[in-house]
């Protein structure tokens, strides 16, 4: 429990922050916190020993996320603490007994201790034990600074002088107290700046409140307390509560003047409080009314003490000297303590487990494998072999080695029954996944030739044999004189009737020539594109040289006639002989022209 109220107190200033920031750091711990834990919520039919369980998972995972763990077992427990024992053991263990007899009041709980000491030494940790409450010890470690904080349940830690607390510790993933590795974390610098709060008040707290070592005051509460607080100084607080039953004059004053009726219970000054609210107060300076900001508050914080002072004298041994030594006073020297991670013992642990924890030989073998290989890694002693990297691993995010160990020496041969390695993976059973950078450190070799098995290997590139590279020309050279090819022989008849279908074409072109220079075909307009020249240019292009001389007899024609305006009679102008009708015409021809054409001149006369 502690000093009583006092994690309600704190509670605001703790912190719930990962594991993983402990990383690196040692921690003391109060093995008997943990082990109570186990009890209070484990059945133990289904799993005998279920404390014994809990430890070594936890102590694993603090070592493998490279945390120092170093237990603190209870000592002789002290006189005033012998009513608590056994009020709790009548309820833990159901048994009243030991409370007639102090020397045997942890002989249950010693019995559980030493177990969980024996397997700890297994797995290579230190185990500390002191001469009085482990608590104490974690704080006398934490104080000196051998250790960077405590991981305990007990809030008098910090009376005994500790700096950093971890509470609530959990590596549970499930449950309504799973933080998936988490801790509240309290530092008692950050208390003291914020509230003023330091170790002499929860001392002072412990005396009026209670704790393991009394009960307190009858009638105080946490809220008294901490007004008494509001007023005294860390440094002056116990000082001051020592000073109650010797300076009862000082007290008695303060009671007669507050139980005056004379004296205004608003300002503190000569005259009644009605008296003063109609006429005021001439040492406050007022006409009405007076100044009560200063004094009410101090008079209320006056009451308050003589009112805890009064309860807290009817018990005569108040204050205790004995429960104040008893946090003050140190009882052990830690400057000598060797707390350093020693070679786990796998042969030791895997007959503890299967004796204490009913684990068979290979489920033991297999969880403390990595205990044992991860220290090998930290202190480069090489226990058992490293014999290939299979693959990376990132569990949780960490880069990481999958390695294949090998008892090269033969310590661990007739360990496992055969009966029980039949269906076993060897390969599986002898792995373990460990940090890159500690594997580089240790092992660098084993991580360059992993690296050189992973790499691809570079495409060769083709050196060119000019030897190769030679005959290939020669193969393709020849010294003979190239083959001409020949063409295709021609038969006279074909040559003979290609000219005469040429004659023909050149004959037929020259007649139409003469004949359509200068007759339109209607047939043309507006069937073709404008801008499609090739019937044009292939007409100018197949044009023999004799063109002009042919048509020589169009220009004796009277210009006159391709004019607009007619200056001379003529029989058919340029347009009318466009639109003459050949004679050769018929009219069994489809698309010949029936009517015969009336010339211009003809239908202008009969007009007139």
């Amino acid at each position: 429990m502690g000093i009583k109220h006092l994690w309600s107190i704190l509670s605001p200033f703790g912190e719930r922050k990962p594991l993983y920031e402990l990383q690196g750091k040692t921690v003391a711990i109060d093995l008997s916190c943990w082990v109570c834990e186990a009890q209070n919520v484990t059945d133990n039919n289904i799993q005998p020993k279920m404390y014994l369980r809990n430890l070594y998972f936890r102590t694993c995972y603090l070592l493998l996320m490279q945390v120092n763990p170093v237990f603190v077992l209870e000592g002789k427990a002290p006189q005033l603490k012998l009513g608590t024992i056994a009020s709790r053991n009548a309820i833990q263990f159901k048994d009243t007994k030991s409370k007639h007899n102090p020397k045997t009041v942890r002989s249950r709980f010693n019995t559980v201790l030493r177990s969980c000491e024996e397997m700890l030494q297994c797995m290579g940790i230190a185990c500390v034990k002191g001469t009085g409450e482990a608590e104490s010890l974690c704080a006398y470690l934490n104080e000196d600074g051998l250790v960077h904080g405590c991981i305990s349940q007990d809030s008098d830690c910090f009376a005994y002088g500790a700096k950093i607390v971890y509470r609530n510790f959990s590596i549970s993933q499930q449950g309504a107290q799973a933080g998936a590795g988490a801790v509240d974390v309290y530092d008692i610098h950050k208390i003291m700046n914020e509230t003023k709060f330091g170790r002499n008040k929860m001392i002072a707290l412990a005396l009026l409140c209670g704790s393991d070592y009394g009960t307190g005051v009858f009638g105080i509460g946490k809220e008294a307390a901490l007004k008494l607080f509001e007023c005294v100084s860390d440094d002056e607080i116990l000082d001051r509560i020592k000073t109650w039953r010797n300076n009862s004059h000082i007290y008695e004053i303060f009671q007669k003047e507050l139980a005056d009726k004379n004296v205004c219970s608003s300002c503190g000054h000569g005259g009644k409080v009605q008296s003063h609210i109609k006429n005021g107060c001439v040492k406050c300076s007022t006409t009405k009314g007076c100044d009560f900001s200063k004094f009410k508050n101090k008079c209320l914080q006056i009451k308050n003490e003589v009112n805890i002072r009064n309860k807290a004298l009817e018990d005569p041994n108040f204050p205790s000297e004995e429960i104040i030594n008893e946090f003050l006073i140190r009882k052990d020297n830690v400057s000598k303590l060797n707390l350093q991670w020693t070679q786990p013992d796998l042969t030791k642990f895997v007959k503890f487990a299967v004796k204490h924890l009913q684990w068979e030989y290979v489920y033991a073998f297999e969880k403390f494998l990595p205990i044992l290989t991860r220290w090998q890694l930290l202190h480069k002693i090489n226990v058992i072999t490293p014999s290939v990297i299979k693959k990376v691993r990132n569990p949780k995010g960490v880069p990481s080695f999958e390695i294949i160990w090998t008892d090269s020496k033969g310590l661990y041969n007739e360990l496992i029954p055969t009966n029980e390695l039949l269906d076993v993976n060897l390969e599986k059973l002898w792995s373990t996944i460990e940090p890159q950078q500690l594997v580089v450190n240790t092992y660098p070799d084993l991580v360059r030739m992993f690296e050189e098995s992973k790499a691809k290997p570079k495409k060769r590139k083709k050196v060119k044999n000019t030897i190769d590279d030679i005959d290939k020309m020669l193969a393709n050279t020849s010294i003979s004189e190239p083959k001409v090819k020949k063409g295709k022989c021609k038969t006279i008849e074909s040559y003979f009737k290609k000219a005469v279908m040429n004659n023909f074409k050149s004959e037929k072109v020259s007649n139409s020539e003469q004949n359509d220079s200068f007759n339109l075909d209607l047939s043309k307009f507006g069937d073709e594109s404008d801008l499609d020249l090739s019937d044009v240019v292939d007409e100018i292009v197949s044009r023999k040289l004799n063109y002009l001389e042919k048509v020589s007899d169009s220009t004796n024609i009277n210009l006159n006639t391709s004019t607009f305006f007619i200056t001379e009679a003529v029989d058919e102008d340029l347009f009318e002989q466009s639109m003459v009708v050949t004679k050769d015409s018929s009219d069994e021809e489809e698309d010949s022209f029936v009517a015969e054409y009336v010339p211009l001149l003809t239908r202008l006369q009969c007009k007139s």
